[in-house]
């Protein structure tokens, strides 16, 4: 089997996606990812065939005006609302420029289209124009039709609510002018005649339904009770080390020398003010006395000189380090908090958005981490009452050492693979 996999966005977005490719080849399979050209070299240390989409839209992302935006998602405003639509006309040349990778992505063909929500109404149109099927792989439960979670137009609600699906139109999600260059990329591009509702990624172009991977386990959001059986939920997608990958020799040597660390690192989510969170952290491990583990990512926590009692990485692998740590300290980015989860230690969550804000709010409510505590408002005094709570909370430690035995069974990027196989079939 030949598996086209797209994927959009920063590592986050595109890890799970490159695990599932990675699984397809060690079953045997074929997978091509396609995915923001900066993650060529990541796909490379897999050996997993790679076919570059122009990236300027992740990159854009690091700008201070978007950076402004994101820690305020969860506050509208008419002013806000008026900076996004001045964005995306700005990033509507960069979706046009996607969209042409995304075509030539599939120039060698694929038995099946495994596709992220990003773009998720342009990869039905490749699938389509190849006569395969394609498969929504999601990483939230909110694109299934379902009594249980509010569609994902509706994000502001905590998972817990209900919403009404139908309420989302796509075309009003999406925009006039997105919605304008998908029909002249799937009509002159891709030489497909007019369709009725050809956005629906929730369908085939016959009417059979979408068949759905998704990327978490039923242990932490349990699957709706009115989806359909083409609905799989059997676990995350972790990508393990890199084949050959090694600790690096101080790493080691810093775990054995002391007590368990606590792992602080934000990933790919840099902030407004980068160097006023890298004196804020310092700080509340200063305050705590404990061992630390700062992981740099994109540069929010790239520190210099750090005392002795931290230690500071450009990254590590989570599979192996999050196990190592007592408390892990994260954005509530996916690959962080999935990581922490499995390992089965407790969390702080301090996001920067409201995608974020929702996994911290679900990560309290699992009894697994304190409450979340929102990156604008964050201060040292709180992050160290925090990292205090969750290292020393007896029910705390016991609830997320008792999930991550549960997770620790799962295989989701197998599972999902015995899931394409059966569609081939």
């Amino acid at each position: 089997m030949k598996a086209l996999v797209y994927c959009y966005g920063n590592r986050g977005d595109v890890q799970p996606y490159l695990a599932l490719a990675y699984a397809l080849d060690l079953a045997g399979h074929k997978a091509v990812l396609a995915a923001p050209r900066l993650f060529a070299p990541l796909a490379a240390e897999y050996g997993v065939e790679f076919a570059p989409l122009d990236d300027g839209a992740v990159r854009i992302r690091s700008r201070a005006d978007i950076r402004q935006l994101q820690v305020n998602s969860d506050r509208p405003s008419e002013e806000r609302d008026r900076q996004r639509a001045s964005i995306r006309q700005e990033m509507l040349p960069l979706y046009s420029a996607v969209l042409r990778d995304m075509w030539e992505a599939a120039a060698g063909g694929a038995d099946v289209v495994i596709h992220s929500h990003a773009f998720r109404e342009a990869v039905p149109q490749i699938a389509e124009k190849l006569g395969v099927p394609h498969v929504l792989g999601a990483l939230y439960p909110n694109f299934v039709v379902s009594r249980d979670y509010p569609s994902f137009g509706h994000l502001s609600a905590v998972f817990s609510d209900r919403a009404d699906h139908s309420r989302t139109d796509v075309r009003t999600f999406l925009g006039p002018e997105v919605v304008e260059a998908v029909a002249h990329w799937r009509e002159h591009t891709l030489g497909l005649p007019p369709r009725e509702g050809f956005l629906d990624f929730r369908q085939d172009a016959d009417g059979t339904p979408t068949p759905v991977l998704h990327s978490f386990s039923p242990h932490v959001l349990p699957p709706g009770s009115d989806w359909p059986d083409s609905v799989h939920t059997d676990g995350f997608w972790h990508l393990p080390p890199a084949p050959g990958w090694q600790p690096p020799e101080r790493l080691v040597r810093f775990l054995e020398e002391g007590d368990r660390p606590v792992f602080i690192g934000f990933g790919s989510a840099v902030g407004t003010d980068p160097e006023h969170t890298r004196r804020l952290v310092l700080d509340a491990v200063r305050q705590t006395g404990y061992r630390a583990v700062i992981v740099a990512g994109w540069g929010a926590l790239d520190i210099d000189n750090p005392p002795e009692n931290v230690l500071v990485l450009d990254e590590v692998p989570y599979q192996w380090l999050l196990p190592r740590v007592r408390v892990a300290v994260n954005s509530g980015s996916l690959g962080a908090h999935n990581a922490a989860l499995t390992a089965g230690v407790p969390q702080v969550i301090c996001p920067f958005e409201v995608n974020q804000m929702m996994w911290g709010d679900h990560l309290q409510r699992l009894g697994v981490a304190p409450a979340p505590l929102k990156q604008r408002e964050l201060t040292a005094h709180a992050l160290a009452a925090a990292l205090r709570t969750a290292a020393t909370d007896p029910a705390m430690t016991a609830t997320a050492a008792r999930l991550g035995r549960r997770l620790a069974g799962e295989d989701g990027a197998a599972s999902a693979v015995t899931f394409l196989e059966g569609i081939q079939r």
